[in-house]
């Protein structure tokens, strides 16, 4: 036995000391208090026992990647089932847990002695488009504790992306934990692929290159294939391939700066070929930069503001909102994004997304104001907000109009659908509404009704100042079920807004585009809302084409406000933030408003500031953030900005906060006031263009870069002139790394290059699946260039694989730890010995201290031990042990009981005695014991032998007279 914590031992001495300073009445309660501190100071201690058993945990690590069979998930079940059923019964020492992986490794279900249920992760969401086996084996191994004895079962097809398992498979055999093997594999005989693509990474315009491609077909036939860049097919035809790889060779020439994007796609054209076992390997995909000065591209509703910037000497290229592509790729082409008057959701939330993401990696991007642009165009609380030099919120001291607004939200079954991080429509809905609440100030009223057969008041309409114990309320309503019944969901927030003391009255009713139901007669509902002052707007979850959307459309148009449609749950909170904007009225304001150019606006366009600017007709209400540069503020009581910039990232950002032209008065474009007829006015757009599309981008002299696909990604590496003097820069170079995927949210990462060589510095950049990167290298005092877009051709699980490599990748593990390749499930559990395991001691010796405690206060209250004591007959022992045990019974037994215990031991002890004898023992033992002289022991001082003695001779008397 060890104690874990020893140290606790140095508290016997003082225990001692107080046990002989407070020393109880009796030595029965000396001996149970004693007793009791002991062990609960062993408790404290930890003790340790090595005790003999078998038992053990088993994690059964389950690859889900793309590259396993389709019924994978069966498969994994069934061998969970055999575990469990095999798994030896009794007692809680053999355990079983899961940890399954694609592109992410995430533990399923912790060791545990019962029943392991089904697999619960979704597929998706480990990422089907990688293996990360390595971190899966990691993950497994922290789930078996120090110490104790443990087998991994990995159930894969061997085929790895991300870590070597190599390096994890070492710290399993370093404590001593096989890793067994289940290979489960698709098949692959007859699996027609495109092995390998290669193709420049950047060209220059103009330039003509070659692109080969490697095909690989396991017998000789023809194959049809097809290469599209962009929506335009290069080329197309049917070539012969013999069985191995194959050569597939074009041309192209670029054309202007940017990035072009290549599809190539291979099918077997024999008669009836049989089915290819791993179709996805049959389209590859691959991008190509083109170097050179970047065009700013213009997104206006019209081609004026476009040619104002031509004319100031600026490259663009203007496309309308509905023409605008925003994904990576595009936008790499590009110097930098010019949004003219555009809402919102003309971009769309993954528009907005991968711009905020492409800006941080170095785009430029400035946003002109009007009335669907900032606030009242959707972009409060949208991914571009953050990137924003300037904020949009709704301040009291700024508002002249109180309103009052109720929300009406549709709490049908459909919204407990989950749509990503486990929470569900209901709950982007709830926090949508509360983000209304949040943008109203105290001078307003708000309320809140759920409706799914019938209208329930969450919060009845109050003042915000009111609702603040009602927050929490609002964020937990749940879907009940049912469907959205639109007429009592109008109705009851129509009663709620009839007792509103602001003057402008609005209702926001949200509601499933495809299941609003019982609209009864909304039309005479609305007209008579109307006529108290009340507007509504309609937020619809669905598409404009729904079978419900021209009914909320119609309910907004009648209501007098405006209708929204989205599919993304996620865009919730920034639409109902819109349509607050625009009823509070106070986010554009229409009115002519004096202008004053800083001199930071010097910064921004390269020329003088001027001395006074013509007033502007109208402006986007907003306000500067803390470290944004203001160039242009309003001379009016608010003093805002309408010119503001900053860095964000590595890109730059410049925000103008007024309408640019009259291209469109429902965009605001009414209100450019008298700046759009200044002499000046196109310079000043132009210079805010060319700053925020900065200079161009170019390494120092010395310095080359340069870019390479992977087979798991790209590599960028930094060349450095082998005759220098010095290193050219001041701090490590680093990459910032920005990820798009379709149904991913962007990511922006910064990287360091490391030095492989005296001359050389590299960055591997992994992907995965259809996942586009662009890597922005910049150095310290020696500027920054920003690389073509890449991408893998396909998802790293598709690619065809070396016949028995995956299979021999999995030997490897088990070989490396003393695993073995599993055939029995069931044998599994076999495998551990019996072996010493420790036993902790704590618990029981704590349950002993306390039933010493229980006895130590039964004993105070009932002396029930001490007389059980004296009644104990030591006749029924031999002789040597009356001798020993007679002083340990008189030294137990209470100080009042000590003579009748003696008399009742010699009355026991005479059996020669008859009954009228034993009677009268204790009377002539009275006699004796009076004359006795004072020097002779009496019967209550002498021993128990004593006394026995002295009846067996006044017995023997007896008997001889």
């Amino acid at each position: 036995m060890i104690f874990l914590d020893p140290i606790w031992l140095l508290l016997l001495f003082p225990l001692a000391w107080a046990l002989g300073a407070w020393r109880p009445p009796s030595r029965w309660l000396l001996g149970l208090r004693a007793l009791g501190w002991l062990a609960l100071l062993l408790a404290l201690c930890r003790p340790v026992a090595q005790l003999p058993s078998r038992g053990g945990t088993v994690v059964l690590v389950a690859d889900r990647s793309a590259s396993m069979p389709d019924d994978e998930a069966a498969r994994h079940e069934e061998a969970l089932a055999l575990l469990s059923r095999a798994r030896p019964q009794g007692g809680g020492g053999f355990r079983l847990g899961v940890v399954t992986f694609g592109a992410a490794a995430l533990v399923e279900q912790p060791p545990q002695a019962g029943p392991v249920p089904r697999l619960r992760i979704p597929r998706d969401r480990l990422g089907r488009d990688g293996s990360d086996l390595a971190a899966a084996v990691a993950a497994a191994l922290a789930l078996i504790p120090p110490g104790e004895p443990g087998r991994l079962l990995v159930a894969s097809d061997g085929r790895w992306s991300g870590g070597d398992p190599a390096a994890v498979a070492g710290r399993a055999a370093l404590r001593g934990i096989p890793i067994d093997v289940r290979p489960l594999a698709r098949a692959t005989t007859g699996d027609l692929a495109v092995a390998s693509i290669e193709a420049p990474a950047e060209v220059r315009p103009g330039e003509a290159f070659t692109v080969t491609a490697w095909v690989q077909s396991p017998t000789a036939r023809p194959v049809r294939y097809r290469l599209v860049r962009g929506d335009r097919v290069l080329a197309a035809g049917e070539r012969t391939l013999s069985a191995g790889r194959g050569r597939l060779l074009f041309r192209d020439r670029a054309g202007a700066p940017g990035s072009l994007a290549y599809r190539l796609e291979i099918e077997d054209a024999a008669p009836g070929a049989p089915e290819d076992p791993q179709p996805g390997n049959n389209t590859a995909r691959w991008l190509t930069g083109v170097r050179g000065p970047r065009p700013v591209l213009v997104v206006s509703p019209g081609a004026v503001l476009a040619d104002l910037l031509r004319r100031g000497g600026v490259e663009v290229e203007g496309v309308s909102s509905d023409d605008a592509r925003w994904d990576l790729p595009t936008l790499s082409g590009y110097s930098a994004v010019l949004l003219d008057g555009i809402p919102a959701d003309a971009v769309g939330e993954a528009g907005l997304a991968t711009l905020a993401a492409w800006v941080e990696g170095g785009g430029g991007l400035l946003l002109t104001g009007g009335k669907a642009s900032y606030g009242t165009g959707g972009y409060f609380r949208s991914p571009l907000e953050p990137v924003l030099p300037v904020s949009m919120e709704l301040r009291q001291e700024h508002r002249k109009l109180a309103v009052a607004v109720v929300v009406a939200l549709d709490r049908s079954g459909s919204m407990g659908v989950t749509v990503g991080d486990g929470r569900t429509k209901m709950d982007l809905a709830n926090l949508a509404a509360v983000q209304v609440l949040d943008l109203l100030t105290s001078m307003d009223e708000f309320g809140l009704v759920v409706v799914d057969s019938q209208a329930h008041i969450i919060a009845p309409l109050r003042s915000v100042e009111d609702l603040a114990t009602s927050r929490q309320a609002m964020l937990r309503v749940e879907s009940m079920g049912g469907g959205i019944y639109v007429y009592e969901a109008l109705e009851a927030a129509a009663e709620q807004l009839l007792k509103a003391q602001a003057g402008t009255r609005h209702i926001l009713l949200f509601a499933d585009a495809a299941d609003s139901e019982h609209p009864h007669a909304y039309r005479a509902l609305l007209d008579q809302a109307r006529a108290a002052g009340i507007t509504v707007s309609v937020v619809g979850l669905g598409q404009a084409t729904d079978v419900d959307a021209n009914l909320l459309r119609d309910i907004a148009e009648r209501g007098g406000g405006r209708a929204y449609f989205t599919q993304s749950a996620e865009a919730l909170p920034r639409l109902f933030a819109q349509d607050t904007f625009l009823v509070a009225r106070s986010a554009f304001l229409d009115e002519p408003t004096p202008i004053r150019a800083t001199g930071a606006l010097s910064g921004l366009t390269g020329l003088p500031a001027p001395p006074t600017l013509p007033p502007v007709g109208g402006y986007n209400l907003t306000y500067l953030r803390p470290g944004a540069d203001l160039a242009i503020v309003t001379q009016d009581a608010y003093q805002a900005p309408l010119v503001a910039s900053w860095q964000a990232g590595l890109g730059r950002v410049v925000a103008y906060t007024a309408p640019f032209t009259a291209a469109d008065p429902a965009l605001g474009g009414d209100f450019p006031g008298g700046i759009a007829r200044w002499s000046g006015y196109g310079a000043l757009l132009a210079g805010l263009t060319r700053w925020s599309a900065g200079a161009g981008e170019e390494l120092a002299p010395g310095l080359l870069v340069r870019q390479r696909a992977t087979p798991s990604g790209a590599q960028v590496a930094l060349y450095l002139d082998p005759e220098r003097d010095a290193d050219p820069f001041t701090a490590a170079p680093t990459v910032t790394v920005v990820r798009a995927a379709p149904e991913r949210a962007p990511v922006v990462e910064q990287r360091p290059l490391v030095w492989v060589s005296p001359d050389r510095l590299e960055l591997e950049v992994p992907l995965r699946g259809d996942e586009v990167v662009t890597s922005t290298i910049e150095v310290p005092g020696a500027g920054r260039r920003t690389l073509a877009p890449a991408r893998l051709p396909y998802p790293p699980e598709l690619r065809p694989a070396e016949p028995g490599s995956g299979l021999a990748t999995l030997e490897a593990l088990a070989r490396a730890t003393g695993g073995r390749r599993i055939g029995d499930l069931g044998q599994i559990w076999d495998t551990f010995p019996r072996t010493p395991r420790q036993r902790p001691l704590a618990p029981y010796l704590a349950l002993l201290a306390a039933f010493l405690l229980l006895l130590e206060v039964l004993e105070r209250r009932t002396a029930m031990l001490s007389h059980g004591v004296a009644r104990v007959s030591l006749g029924r022992f031999p002789g040597r042990a009356t001798k020993w045990l007679a002083p340990l019974t008189k030294w137990l037994a209470p100080a009042g009981k000590r003579v009748a215990s003696t008399e009742s031991v010699v009355s026991s002890a005479s059996t020669e005695s008859t009954e009228s004898t034993e009677s009268a023992a204790p009377a002539e033992a009275a006699v004796a014991a009076s004359d006795s002289s004072p020097g002779e022991p009496t019967a209550e001082t002498g021993t128990v032998l004593d006394a026995l003695e002295k009846a067996r001779r006044r017995a023997r008397g007896r008997t001889e007279g």
